[in-house]
This record gives structure tokens, sequence and C-alpha cells, in this order.
């Protein structure tokens, strides 16, 4: 028989149409999710991290640059977004048109490395499941580093694996050690792979080279990466005199993924303001109140990493408890919010409803992340071939370990499990196919262990906090775009699935406040803070509504409950300052904005709001 000629151009033409294929099919499912959340009032709207990615990306492209400090965070996404808004006028279509196309590669990189590693079915496989993965198309329309950080790495496992292959060639080295610089620009805790490598050297590199040769390439690597973070450094040591090496907010990671009350997961702290410029100030704030005196951002860094430290030193065995029960959230199935719930993709566009849910089971990394471990344990009889890829994973992971677990943190990670996931479901065919039964019986025993420990309620979340949180993020879009009907609406719903959030309270307040209606606007805050007594902003709003009634003295009572609860926040004391003022009790005003400036030493108001209570009081 001949063959078929459809076979036949498929056969000549495979190792070009495979990938082709792949691509266009990820750009295809991202496009249509992209155009279908568009429609949604969050669409243009950021939050928390993407928020201040949006605002240090715009404040980078004014005149006066990003802020005269080193680094909070690592600046590679924030400038890519700079040079994107330019070029696109600031449009957030624009970039993440951008992302998903850049996104879309993603599959033809793991095609690549599945063909380096295992064989072509597994390669195509892999490729296929990664162009409809649900949090990379998810991630790929969202203002994160996580979609930039997933392709890096998977390029810096490609080009090792290259390395592998020619190792005379020095050129591949320094490209491996450019790759991981850049990588560490994005997310610093990659640079521990530095280290790591050095396993992957002498048992891989040195056999091929010779030990000097194989330790000149390994400096090479250091070298490359070094030169490629080196700018950074030098920026911020120039601008603030602070030896910060990328960015400085690894101590309170560490300490927010290590206090006695971290459960693991969760990115803030019992008592520091969980909204993020509050914890930013508050995390300065604490540092320079026990050190007695101003600090520097590496100082800062280095008071929460010794606090860590102090904690885990107090109780080894409950550290030791905490990073076993980060490994199981790792494994477990559920997508872990950080910057918000990524269930509520399903709701903004219908395209992700058969692709990720979770109910009975966490698919779809409820079934990967057990069939990831199974390709493993299966693929440790040949370690050697795989060692570039485990000591990635390894060293990756002990990253989480030490500081938390959520889901866009473990995306790097997820191409490699991907391919190890299809890699075991091809063996397990394999065993099947040759009646090797005991083997294939042992296979199934662990996945049926790993699948219910992957699928199982880790977090304990209530799904009814859940499902108001997603009404509290739609309604803070339509408030920010003036819709109040809309914003309304969504947060009495959120309301009806649970009336103990605070925020939904506090933000029907400034509704009410907008229609002037001020006296349902204090209900709505009093009840906000009866709800939460933490919950910060339902204060000092309703300190707002009573100062702009006339109540100065019940804006004062409900400040100073403020700063009990929030002792070192810096704006709280101010607006209690001001309010004093307002008052006639200078003393205790200036008392309360000399307070801010402690603890906001860069804060312009509070010094406008001294310089003109001074002045009142010097007037003769």
């Amino acid at each position: 028989m001949t063959e078929a000629p459809s076979a036949t151009f498929w056969s000549r033409h495979q190792v070009w149409l495979a990938p082709l294929l792949m691509f266009v099919v990820a750009l295809t499912v991202r496009m249509i999710y992209l155009n279908q959340a568009e429609t949604s009032p969050t669409f243009d709207q950021p939050i928390m991290d993407e928020r201040y990615h949006v605002h240090l990306a715009e404040q980078i492209n004014t005149d006066d640059g990003s802020p005269k400090e080193p680094y909070y965070r690592a600046p590679l996404y924030p400038y890519f977004l700079s040079v994107v808004y330019r070029i696109t006028g600031e449009s957030i279509y624009g970039v993440k048109l951008l992302q998903i196309i850049l996104g879309s590669l993603l599959p033809i990189l793991v095609y690549l490395l599945g063909l380096r590693l295992f064989d072509r079915r597994t390669a195509y496989w892999s490729g296929g499941v990664c162009a409809i993965y649900p949090t990379f198309i998810y991630y790929d329309n969202a203002l994160l580093i996580t979609s930039t950080m997933v392709l890096l790495t998977s390029l810096l496992a490609l080009q090792l694996l290259r390395c592998e292959a020619k190792p005379n060639r020095m050129a591949t080295f320094v490209l491996v050690g450019l790759l991981l610089g850049l990588a560490g620009l994005a997310r610093p805790n990659i640079l521990l792979l530095g280290p790591a490598l050095m396993v992957w050297i002498w048992m891989v590199i040195r056999p091929q080279l010779g030990t000097r040769k194989a330790l000149v390439r390994y400096l090479v690597i250091a070298a490359a990466s070094f030169i490629v973070v080196l700018p950074v450094t030098i920026r911020n040591y120039v601008v603030a005199d602070d030896l910060v090496f990328i960015a400085w907010q690894g101590g309170f990671n560490f300490f927010v993924g290590n206090n006695h009350e971290s459960n693991g997961w969760s990115a803030t702290v019992p008592g520091i303001d969980p909204t993020w410029e509050g914890g930013y100030r508050e995390a300065i704030a604490i540092a320079e109140e026990s050190e007695s005196g101003t600090l520097k951002r590496s100082e800062v860094s280095d008071f929460w990493y010794g606090l860590a430290w102090q904690e885990i030193r107090s109780d080894p065995s409950a550290f030791i408890g905490l990073l076993f029960r980060k490994l199981r959230l790792f494994l477990n199935g559920y997508e872990i919010p950080n910057n918000q719930n990524i269930y509520l993709a399903r709701s903004l566009g219908s395209i992700m409803q058969p692709l990720m849910f979770s109910k009975w089971l966490y698919f779809p990394f409820g079934l990967v992340a057990p069939l990831a471990v199974i390709g493993l344990v299966l693929s440790a009889s040949q370690w050697r071939r795989f060692l570039v890829v485990y000591v990635m994973l390894g060293s990756y992971l002990l990253t989480l370990l030490l500081f938390f677990v959520c889901a866009r943190f473990r995306q790097p990670m997820m191409p490699f499990m991907i391919l190890f996931a299809v890699y075991a479901v091809f063996r397990m065919i394999e065993f099947k196919r040759r009646r090797q039964m005991k083997n294939l019986a042992l296979a199934l025993f662990m996945l049926a262990l790993l699948l219910v420990e992957s699928n199982h309620d880790a977090l304990g979340l209530d799904q009814q906090r859940l499902a108001a949180e997603d009404q509290l993020v739609i309604g803070n879009a339509y408030l920010a775009q003036n819709n109040l009907a809309g914003a309304e609406m969504e947060y009495k719903r959120g309301l009806a699935a649970d009336s103990t959030l605070a925020s939904l309270h506090n933000n029907l307040g400034l509704i009410k406040i907008r229609r002037n209606r001020v006296g349902e606007a204090m209900t709505h805050f009093s009840r906000a803070t009866r709800v939460d007594p933490g919950y910060l902003e339902s204060y000092m709003n309703l300190a707002s509504a009573y100062f702009e009634t006339g109540q100065l003295e019940a804006a004062i009572r409900i400040l100073e409950q403020a700063t009990v609860r929030h002792p070192r926040n810096d704006m709280v004391h101010l607006k209690l300052g001001a309010v004093y003022a307002e008052a006639g009790r200078t003393e205790e005003a200036i008392r309360h904005i000399r307070r801010s400036l402690e603890l906001n030493p860069g804060s312009e108001a509070a010094r406008q709001a001294l310089r003109e209570i001074q002045s009142t009081v010097d007037k003769p």
C-alpha cells in the first residue's frame, strides 16, 4: 500500500509543522480569552501587585524616573512594562496582546525540551498540553512577572541541555549565565540555581571535559549572570548609598513565610496592614522602631531576616512542620490565590470553564502533580540524563519552601511537571502493553494515593468568603469606573454570600458618600469596623465622615481606636493629628504628626501639616 499524501507531507515536515501548530493553537486560545475578558469591568483595573507594576512603569516613564531608593521588588517586569507602555500608548490590551504572543512560544520550548529529554511522542503531547493549560493562559493575560519567568526558566533549561550536548562551546555557557542573570532580575530566588548547578557541572560536564575545563565553564556561568545583575546593584548603591543586590523585599517575605503564625501560603502577617502600600510602610516602620533609628532598606531586610531566624531557632520543630506543610501545599491541586482568585477567570472567559475547575478534582494541577511525581520516580533509573532538570526543580522548590507557596510562584516549574506527567502516562501505557502488571499496579497505587493528597482541601478556605471576594473585585472595578449602580449591585451580592467581609461594607459606604448620603455611609463604615476590627480603611473613612459633618470628637475617638490596632501606621497618626488640629488641641496634633514622620520620614504631607500647625502656634 502507498502512504497517504497527507501522511507523507506530515512525516516530511513535522519538524516545523508540529511547533507551528502548537503556537497557532496557543495563540488562538489566548486571544479568545483576552477578548472575552476584555468585556469584564476588571480588565483595565489592575489590583495589588498588578497595580504596583503599572504605577512603577508609569513613574519610570516620567522625567523623574523610578523612585530614588533601592528596588523593593525585582525590576525586570516594571521596566518591560514601561517599554511596552511607550510603544502601545499605555494600552493594557496592547501589553496583554504582546504577552500572549510571547506566551504562545512556550509550547514550542516545551516541545524542544521534550525532544531532548524524552521522545517525540512525549514532546508532542507536552507541547499540546501547554498550549491550552489554563494557568499559562491566565498569567499571559496578567500584568505580573509570572509569564515572563516561565519563559525564562524554560529557555534556561533548554540552554543547559545544549551545554550538555556541546560542552566544548563556551558561548553556550555564557548564554546560560546571561539567562540566569536575567531571570534573577525577574525573580531573585532563581539565583539559588547558581550554586546548585555545581552538582550538574561535576556529574555531567566534568566527565566530558575534565575538572579544570568544567570549573572554568561554571565560573563563566557565574560571571555572565553577575554581569547582568551588576548594573542593578550599582544603581541601588548610587541612588541610596545602599548595597542591595537586586531588591530588598526578601527579608520581609522570609518572615511572612516563617513566622509562628504563618500558614505557609498567605502573603500577609497578622497585625500588619494587609494592603500593599500599608504593609510596605509598616514593614519599614516596625524595623526602624525596633532598632531605634532610621535604617537603610538593606538593613530593614536584614531586620526581618533576623526576626524570622529568631523564631525558627526558638522552635525548630515548628519550622520543620511548616516546611512539610508547604511541600504539601505545593503538591495540592488548588490554585492558591495571591493577587486574586484565579478561578474568577472562569466567569471572565467561558473558554476557561472546561479547562479549569475546583469541584471534586482540582483540575488540572490536581491531576498533573500526581502524574509528575510518578514520572520523576520512573525517570530516576536514568538520573544522569535528567539531572539538570532535577537540579532546577530541586533548587527552585527549596526557595518556595523557605518562603511561601502560591499558584503563581510554582508556575515556572509547570513546564517540567507537565513533561514528567506526560512521560508517566506513556510509561504506564507501556507497562500495560508489555504486561508488566506489577509495575503498572504499583504506579496506579501511587497515583491513587497522590490523587487523594493533591485533591483534598488543604487550605480550609471558606467558599462563601471566596465568592464574596470575587464580587468585591468586580465591584471595585465598577467603582473605579464611577459605575455606582454596578458596584453597589456587586457589593450586595458579595454580602449575600458573606456578610462578614468588612471591605464590602466599607465600599458600600464609599458609594453612599459619592451620593451625598453621609448618614447611610456612616452606618456601613461602622458595620465594617464591627465585623472586622482590624480593617483599617473603615476607621479612616468613618472618621472622615464624622469630620465632614463637624463631629470632631467622634472622629478623634474612631482614630484613637485605629491607632491602638495599627500603632505603626503613619497615615492614621497623620489623620488623627489633622483632626486634633481642627479641634484646637494643638499639642496632641503635633505629637501625632511627629509620630507620623517618625514612621515615614519621607512623608511630605506630614511635614507640610506640621509646618502649618507650628506657624499658627508661633503667631502672636
